[in-house]
């Protein structure tokens, strides 16, 4: 016997599925600036040595904008 409140509906999600655990396209612009391109076009630059934002596409998500300075705050 299973209680429905205990029995799984779907199926746990793999790492990739989540947004949050996208690895975004990293580019050093001509300035020094780093810039963090995602697949739904959202562009983010941040300064070039530190971890702050300078420009940020109008599609992008919040959780984007952490992954980004993420990655910028390990360079």
């Amino acid at each position: 016997m299973t209680l429905s409140a205990c029995a799984q509906s779907t199926p746990p999600q793999q790492a990739g599925d989540r947004p949050q655990d996208e690895v975004p396209n990293q580019q050093t612009l001509a300035n020094g600036d780093r810039q963090y391109g995602f697949e739904n076009g959202c562009v983010i630059v941040l300064e070039p040595r530190r971890a702050v934002v300078r420009s940020e596409g109008p599609g992008c998500e919040l959780y984007q904008r952490d992954i980004a300075l993420l990655y910028a705050s390990a360079d």
